[in-house]
């Protein structure tokens, strides 16, 4: 990782630290920057599977949801030490996401992405008739988790920033995985995978590998969201949540890891503040995206690498 990447983080991660300090910034736009910031860290983890290796997993809600799950279970019963939360959730993702990876990695293309997406289904029909866990109502009103004896996670504040040093230790996990020599397999085997294996890497493992990682993010991501909304339920895991994390990463740009962030905030902010003014807002939504594929086919970050684009700030 050279230090020209090293100091642009530092540089956005110092940005994004601050923005609680604008004078407009309210619990309301607390909430949604934390939105932002957690679902563009899920995006990030998504683009692994997608942009590096050519994966497209329709199945990352059932992560998301089991990782608030595993959260809101610890809280309701009285155990809110965030660490034990996020430890269960890691387990609980993990143990799932080996059986979906074990399953699905066997295959290519749309199988791929149908047998994740069966997966998913069941994860959410189990939690949505499971009067275990609440039923279609899920686990409500848990109380807030502590990151310390005594510290507790009870503020909007607190939350933006715990989720902002998720994002960042998300990101340096990614931009390490990608940088190495696992991460050059993994383009290879986007790329070409016969030929990959051909060379004699073991593409499952390499495949399993990666979706376990990329899950794992979008579990502890999970986690975090109790910390925020007060509850998990079974909507948290359906398909339709898969696609919008799909829709993130194509908005940001694939195979970037930033570029999904930036997908995903924008996303969130576009959908929060189309939907307070219009009831039919997944109409202009679907409008913009529409015109982001046509136009900018490479995302919001692959836009500014488009020769004629360059050519104009050149002024050529």
């Amino acid at each position: 990782m050279s230090n020209r990447t090293l100091a642009g983080a530092a540089v956005a991660l110092a940005a994004l630290a601050a923005v609680p300090a604008l004078p407009f910034m309210s619990k309301y736009y607390l909430l949604l920057a934390f939105d932002a910031l957690l679902f563009g860290a899920i995006a990030m983890s998504l683009d692994l599977l997608i942009g590096y290796t050519g994966l497209v997993s329709f199945g990352h809600a059932a992560f998301f949801g089991l990782g608030a799950y595993a959260t809101a279970v610890c809280l309701e019963r009285k155990i809110v030490s965030l660490w034990i939360c996020l430890a269960a959730a890691v387990v609980v993702v993990g143990l799932y996401a080996l059986l979906v990876s074990y399953f699905a990695t066997a295959r290519r293309g749309i199988y791929f992405a149908l047998l994740t997406l069966i997966f998913a289904e069941v994860v959410y029909t189990f939690f949505r008739y499971t009067q275990t866990f609440g039923g279609s109502d899920g686990i409500q009103g848990v109380p807030a988790a502590e990151l310390a004896p005594g510290v507790a996670l009870d503020t909007p504040l607190k939350n933006y920033y715990l989720v902002l040093v998720f994002l960042a230790l998300a990101w340096l996990t990614c931009r390490t995985l990608v940088g190495s020599h696992f991460g050059r397999v993994l383009v290879a085997i986007r790329e070409n995978e016969d030929r990959a294996r051909f060379l004699g890497y073991n593409v499952t493992r390499y495949k399993m590998g990666v979706c376990l990682v990329s899950a794992l993010l979008t579990g502890v991501a999970g986690a975090l969201y109790p910390g925020r909304s007060g509850f998990a339920t079974p909507d948290l895991m359906l398909w339709t949540v898969s696609g919008e994390f799909i829709i993130m990463v194509m908005i940001g740009g694939l195979g970037t890891l930033v570029g999904p962030v930036i997908g995903g905030v924008f996303f969130v902010v576009l959908q929060e503040k189309v939907s307070s003014y219009v009831d039919w807002y997944f109409i202009v939504i679907g409008l913009v995206l529409v015109l982001i594929v046509l136009f900018m086919p490479k995302g919001l970050l692959g836009f500014r690498r488009v020769q004629g684009f360059a050519q104009w700030r050149s002024g050529q």
